[in-house]
């Protein structure tokens, strides 16, 4: 991944000049460091543990001190200990230093974070496919890379000789988790893609050029999107919240590295590249609700995940940082700092 100031933008950022003074170049285990101007919570990840995706379990586990995510305080400080960072505190009600404005890096510079997508998938709702496979040139059930296939194309579909599909297998309907009775598209898998090798009237002859998944006949092709393998990061636009609403693998929980879809997509402007959090209802234990009527606490933190494919209505995004196991339902946010 390209670490550059441009990480400031979507990453939990204080923007502000850099002193003349270099920080600590490390702390040892146990000691505490003073947050300086310029230091990020993606900063200080990296430079005390070598992870700069730990950035979400400082935010969860410090909830009163780290109110919002992309502001913290020159002044503040942290403690090294055990491969954690614990926010300690250090201002009061009365303090009168804010944070102070961030500052938008220049349209130059750039952050690319590696995804090597294949295979995502995406949820189908109004868009038809352009053809389907109707036969290979041999008895073989499954097909598989190099294997030559007859294609049909759909009335107004067009094939030509060099042309590349992408072949989709329809799954289930997806149903919003929080409402039942809406139903957001149906499940589309990504099997792999096709290229067109000869064209002889209504006779097309494709080549599977990729293989993800077991490809078989009645496969259906649509529009080719070419795997990324590196997406740059752009600021959000949207303050609408949204929700996870299903996964590529139906896995009951999701961590790093998993595809899963989520209920905003282009008529939110949501764009390729949008960084969003992942959070849950905090649990709230019996001995904090004891002699309490009401407490709001925000929510917990439980990852990250950055939009690799968009929709109108929906998107198909990459977990690349979880603190906690993550679930269909989960509150989604759009990174817009």
């Amino acid at each position: 991944m390209t670490r550059t100031l441009a990480c400031r933008l979507l990453i939990l950022v204080v923007f502000l000049t850099f002193s003349a003074f270099a920080a600590p170049a490390f702390a040892q285990r146990g000691e505490i460091y003073t947050i300086q101007k310029g230091d990020t919570l993606w900063d200080l990840s990296q430079r005390f543990i070598e992870d700069p995706f730990y950035w979400p379990n400082i935010w969860s586990d410090n909830p009163d001190l780290i109110t919002n995510p992309h502001l913290i305080f020159p002044g503040q400080q942290i403690r090294i200990l055990d491969g954690r960072l614990q926010i300690i505190p250090a201002f009061t009600d009365s303090d009168t230093e804010k944070p102070t404005e961030t500052v938008t890096p220049t349209t130059e510079e750039q952050l690319s974070i590696s995804v090597a997508t294949r295979g995502d998938g995406f949820i189908l709702v109004d868009e038809h496919p352009q053809g389907r496979i109707i036969d290979a040139t041999d008895n073989r059930v499954l097909l598989t890379e190099t294997d030559l296939v007859f294609v049909s194309m759909n009335a107004g579909s067009i094939a030509r000789t060099g042309d590349t599909f992408g072949i989709y297998q329809r799954g289930d309907v997806i149903v919003h988790p929080h409402n039942k009775k809406q139903r957001l598209g149906t499940m589309m898998y990504n099997l792999g893609s096709l290229k067109v090798v000869e064209v002889r009237g209504s006779t097309v002859v494709g080549r599977i050029d990729s293989a993800y998944r077991e490809i078989t006949r009645g496969a259906e092709l649509f529009y080719y999107d070419p795997p990324r393998r590196e997406i740059a990061l752009r600021r959000g636009t949207t303050e609408t919240p949204g929700a996870l609403v299903a996964t590529q693998e139906e896995k009951g929980t999701i961590s790093t590295g998993d595809i899963v879809f989520i209920d905003l997509g282009r008529n939110d402007d949501l764009a390729v590249g949008n960084l969003f959090y992942i959070s849950r209802p905090r649990q709230i234990t019996s001995e904090a609700l004891r002699g309490a009527e009401h407490l709001d606490l925000p929510e917990e933190v439980v990852g990250a995940a950055i939009v690799t494919e968009t929709r109108d209505n929906t998107s198909t995004a990459l977990i690349i940082k979880s603190v906690d196991t993550a679930s269909i339902g989960n509150r989604v946010t759009v990174a817009t700092d």
